[in-house]
């Protein structure tokens, strides 16, 4: 299992470099339109764009999403996005340290996270199916889960949720059964935030509102759109000759809720949101956040950067902040606050799901924010 677990990472790591593991579903940002604004009252250099999550202040709304750890070869990786999270003043994950738990050996693959970014906000990140008892493993103690967040020096902890990943894996923990009642139980005796992860399936209003209920703090709803952990399982499944698991990696590849429709159906749980899944530069930022996401979470672009040094993910930062900024210009918002507050028209697809969830009232509310406040009476 030990062994096992930290091949599975590097290897995780090598096929999103090197194959497509693109999700055909899109996440239809362009469904999202910001009401321009002639007049917008907002000087560009002025543009605020600190935000307050969980307690502590981020300079930009802006998530490295869990991506990597548990193998010396990706040491380099986290290293270099450390770096960035504390000269930005970013918001930071690690990936499943399932490795490093099993393996206390690779746990140095984690910690340099801290290492390298000692005031920067890190999230520390295990399975809900490693919560519960699986055929080949026992659940995780509440001893292995505080050596998780103790190993980063953690703000947070997310517990990402990774059914679909699961079914698609070769060596995958199928058994789901239960993990509501894990969460409830565990979180209480967290001294930490926990922040409930799906990693690319999304999630919908009524398990936004259980896990609510299970007392989680934020909820980063990994929609569909982005990097298919499916696909990329699909890809293991064929190297190892297993046909039938690679056939549903393959198969199920487009699954999940789209990204933008996740945002939009967690809000009802009134909790601080993470728009992650298929976000692509600063304009999809401004557009999650205009629908109620706290922060924007990215995970492949960081990993491409990542890979190739630090200054590509400075680079890649300098780029998204400048683009964040002009969008939040034209829509008329000197603060991601007022981003929150501006209008947003929501169109084919994601409007016509939302309509069939019964959003009706939402989708109104979203595209005459400015003009309510300007009629109060009515």
């Amino acid at each position: 299992m030990t062994d096992e677990v930290k091949q599975r990472k590097i290897e995780h790591v090598n096929i999103a470099l090197e194959r497509d593991v693109s999700a055909p579903q899109q996440a239809n940002w362009s469904d999202i339109r910001l009401v321009h604004q002639a007049l917008p009252e907002v000087d560009l250099d002025a543009v605020d764009t600190s935000v307050e999550f969980l307690g502590q202040r981020l300079r930009y709304p802006l998530f490295i999403s869990s991506l990597t750890g548990g193998h010396p070869d990706v040491l380099t990786i986290n290293r270099n996005l450390a770096r960035a999270a504390e000269e930005y003043g970013l918001a930071l994950g690690v990936g499943s340290q399932r490795a490093a738990i099993v393996n206390p050996e690779v746990s140095d693959s984690f910690a340099v996270t801290r290492e390298q970014a000692p005031h920067a906000f890190l999230i520390a990140n295990i399975g809900a199916p490693q919560l519960i008892a699986q055929e080949r493993h026992a659940p995780f103690t509440i001893e292995q889960v505080q050596r998780a967040t103790a190993m980063i020096g953690a703000n947070a902890l997310a517990i990402h949720m990774n059914s679909l990943q699961e079914a698609a894996q070769p060596e995958g923990d199928r058994r789901a059964f239960g993990e509501v009642e894990a969460l409830c139980k565990l979180i209480p005796q967290l001294e930490l935030p926990v922040i409930a992860k799906e990693t690319g399936a999304g999630v919908n209003r009524e398990q936004a509102l259980i896990l609510r209920s299970c007392g989680v703090s934020a909820i980063d709803v990994g929609g569909a759109g982005g990097s298919s952990m499916s696909a990329l399982e699909a890809f293991r499944s064929q190297s190892r000759g297993d046909e039938q698991t690679m056939r549903i990696g393959a198969l199920y590849r487009d699954w999940g809720i789209p990204t933008p429709i996740a945002v939009v159906e967690c809000g009802v749980a009134r909790l601080p949101l993470i728009s992650t899944g298929g976000v692509r530069n600063g304009l999809d930022a401004a557009r999650a956040l205009s629908l109620g996401a706290s922060l924007v979470g990215m995970g492949f672009p960081f990993l491409k950067a990542a890979s190739q040094g630090y200054e590509p993910v400075c680079e890649l930062l300098q780029g998204f902040i400048a683009e964040l900024k002009v969008a939040m210009q034209l829509s008329g918002a000197a603060s991601i606050q007022q981003l929150h507050e501006t209008d947003v028209v929501v169109t084919g697809e994601t409007r016509a799901w939302l309509q069939q969830r019964g959003f009706e009232d939402e989708l109104k509310d979203l595209a005459q924010r400015r003009w309510k406040r300007l009629r109060p009476g009515e």
